[in-house]
């Protein structure tokens, strides 16, 4: 159900105090057992969790998930959430595996959820072990008349490569007083589970969509084939006349390539005109944000700066 997004604070302020905390109790433990610099630096190379075997679960904001994980957890070893508002109840922790329940807040925003490890002397690390799959309508506007509307044409993320999560978002433009988009461009939310959430100057993490194309572009149409020949309920004949398709739109991507080849400056105009790419969001109280489309160099300077509401659609 379509709603107000009320984020709650999921910077990992908490976290990274007792993180400090913990590394200082760390620090005196290594002392005390007369640690060598070079054993120091060896530990910082290491991660408590196993490398393999987990299984990053997908969960809606609201919900929980039970984890098990494994991985070296001498006596002493301290688990905790990077996501402050992530709630772990039921823990259980052995030498080699730890198991748990984790809560996700109603609000909570996208993104891998990581559990960190810490040995008394000085082995850290995090793993990912689940997937906050929420996703939002962004409703945006630019101190001069310039609106811009972000919704997912997706229904949940998948992930990439085994590893990176996204889920496509596309944004239509619109002049000021205009209906009708004059540009409409597609790209993906993505998340890296070896990586922090997004620094942000509000209390909630930033949220970042890279588009990449036009709806218009051949490599929108070429995904749109692509799509429908993996479908299983397209027949054979209708496979066929998509691959048509297919060869005709690659011949003509290869003939804009050749073109561009003799005439490189076509392709700078147009990403210079518009070039509308990068978006990033800072998530305020009550479903407010705020942020920056980087754009070409002569499209507003470069930046299209936004104000407006995202609205949690599931």
């Amino acid at each position: 159900m379509a709603g107000a997004a009320v984020l709650s604070a999921q910077i990992t302020t908490k976290f990274r105090a007792e993180r400090e905390r913990i590394e200082e109790a760390i620090g005196r433990n290594q002392n005390a057992k007369g640690l060598t610099e070079g054993e120091i630096l060896h530990n910082r190379l290491l991660n408590p969790f196993a490398s393999s075997g987990v299984r990053i679960q997908k969960v809606l904001p609201g919900g929980s998930v039970a984890v098990t994980v494994r991985g070296d957890f001498p006596a002493g070893t301290m688990i905790l959430s990077e996501r402050d508002g992530v709630a772990i109840s039921g823990a259980a922790l052995s030498t080699t595996t730890y198991s748990a329940r984790l809560t996700i807040p109603p609000d909570e925003g996208p993104g891998f959820v990581r559990l960190w490890g810490f040995t008394p002397l000085g082995i850290e690390g995090p793993i990912a072990v689940a997937l906050v799959d929420t996703l939002y309508r962004f409703d945006l506007k630019s101190a001069n008349g310039y609106t811009v509307k972000v919704a997912p044409v997706e229904k949940t993320f998948t992930f990439a490569d085994n590893k990176y999560a996204r889920v496509k978002y596309q944004a239509e433009f619109y002049k000021p007083g205009d209906a009708k988009p004059f540009q409409t461009v597609v790209g993906d939310e993505t998340f890296d589970p070896d990586k922090a959430p997004y620094e942000s100057h509000t209390p909630y993490a930033r949220l970042d969509i890279s588009f990449s194309y036009s709806t218009t572009s051949p490599q929108a149409e070429i995904e749109a084939i692509t799509g429908k020949m993996n479908d299983p309920k397209t027949t054979a004949a209708e496979r066929n006349d998509l691959l048509v398709r297919l060869v005709a739109i690659q011949q003509k991507m290869l003939e804009g390539l050749t073109k561009l080849q003799t005439d490189p400056a076509s392709l700078d105009k147009e990403q210079d005109d518009f070039g509308c790419g990068l978006l990033q969001l800072y998530p305020s109280r009550g479903g407010a944000v705020e942020g920056v489309i980087i754009c070409g160099k002569n499209f507003n300077d470069g930046a299209l700066k936004v104000t407006g509401t995202m609205t949690q659609l599931r």
